[in-house]
């Protein structure tokens, strides 16, 4: 049975396409949401004196607020109950998988891109990742 929901969010398209999915499927199930944006404090190292460094973070924290606010807007119309955080660490794909099992989640439902050659070599697969992770089911939105 589904009674807990995670959904991570980047703000982006398809993260906007796997919200709508994850409240279909909390509304047939009465599941509550978790909606969480991860943050990685530390993506690169910055040879500019943190200037760079700054500026990611800040761009970070404002597309995180972004994107969950978009999730939150999907889930009240949907009257889907809710928590959400931003999570400030290191590896989005580890944090999702901890995430989700340090808060009893019985499924994640999150988007892809769907980066494939030398673009999935390059930026990686957060969603690849989460499959290969985690201890619950994962529903991959494109």
């Amino acid at each position: 049975m589904i009674k807990k929901i995670l959904l991570p969010t980047d703000g982006s398209e398809t993260a906007g396409r796997a919200a709508q999915m994850a409240v279909d499927l909390a509304q047939r199930y009465h599941a509550t949401l978790e909606i969480v944006s991860i943050i990685d404090p530390m993506p690169f190292v910055s040879f500019s004196g943190g200037e760079a460094l700054s500026f990611y973070l800040d761009a970070a924290e404002k597309a995180a607020a972004e994107g969950i606010a978009r999730a939150e807007g999907i889930a009240r119309v949907g009257g889907v109950e809710f928590a959400s955080r931003v999570l400030r660490e290191h590896g989005p794909a580890q944090s999702i998988c901890a995430y989700a099992q340090g808060n009893a989640c019985d499924l994640i439902v999150m988007g892809s891109h769907g980066r494939r050659g030398l673009d999935a070599v390059l930026l990686g697969s957060v969603a690849q990742k989460v499959l290969t992770l985690a201890t619950p089911p994962v529903l991959v939105v494109k």
